[in-house]
């Protein structure tokens, strides 16, 4: 299982995410833009970076079975 490809993709999205809605609170500067900054926005893009770890975490797990597993004529 390869996940160099995913996490690329879903790191790329937060980055645009972040991107556009700094720009869009530069435009949106009220309390509804706090409040969904602060109770969706944050809350997701945290999501998003467990889900970046995990995936991290996961490439080691399985970069270790793959070396361990893999068949070796002796």
């Amino acid at each position: 299982m390869r996940f160099g490809a995913t996490r690329s993709q879903i790191y790329d999205a937060q980055k645009t995410a972040r991107a556009r809605w700094d720009a869009t609170r530069d435009a949106w500067d009220d309390a509804v833009t706090h409040e969904h900054h602060e109770q969706v926005f944050e809350p997701l893009d945290q999501r998003v970076s467990d889900a970046l770890r995990a995936i991290d975490l996961l490439t080691g797990v399985f970069a270790q079975i793959r070396n361990e597993c893999e068949y070796r004529p002796y």
